[in-house]
């Protein structure tokens, strides 16, 4: 074997080499890469998970609180229908709580309880986007609720004192 054969031999081995080297090379990055996205995924829908958990929890503390609210106003009014007749003309101006504020107050209730329901029923195809968008709705409806709960209190404790006077007065006119 003459020097140029023997050179182009092992040219053409290192060649070979380096083309497994490269194949090896290249299937290992895919690997990394494959891992790599993977694991993207997985942090993504963790996160999605928690947002999502957070939003449940947010939807659960505001209906807390309604609910709070519409069983004050029920008990109130349970008391209100055993007053006798004379209190309960003396306060019937003051029965809007029950006719237009209670239901109001259990309107919201039922539509937390629908986005409960959409919320806790989506699945990992919902995009960050939406999450965000229901998120800030939510914000929204969290800040009307807390609105309607203020309101409540004081609306519960103006009946209860107005309550208080109109007993007395009747009271005070059987005498």
């Amino acid at each position: 074997m003459d020097m140029p054969t023997v050179i182009s031999i092992v040219a053409l081995l290192v060649s070979i080499g380096s083309l497994g080297i490269t194949v090896w090379a290249t299937k290992l990055s895919k690997k990394s890469l494959d891992h790599a996205i993977d694991v993207q995924a997985k942090g993504e829908e963790k996160e999605f998970e928690r947002l999502r958990a957070e939003l449940l929890m947010q939807i659960a503390d505001s209906r807390r609180l309604l609910d709070k609210t519409r069983i004050e106003i029920g008990a109130l009014k349970a008391d209100f229908d055993a007053e006798p007749q004379p209190v309960q003309v003396i306060m019937r101006n003051y029965t809007n709580l029950f006719i237009d504020y209670q239901p109001k107050v259990e309107a919201s209730i039922g539509q937390l309880d629908m986005l409960w329901k959409e919320v806790s029923s989506w699945s990992k195809e919902k995009s960050h986007h939406e999450l965000m968008d229901t998120k800030a709705v939510l914000y929204r409806s969290l800040k009307d609720d807390e609105v309607i709960y203020d309101s409540g209190v004081y609306m519960v404790s103006v009946f209860k004192a107005k309550l208080e006077i109109a007993k007395q007065h009747v009271t005070n006119a059987i005498r």
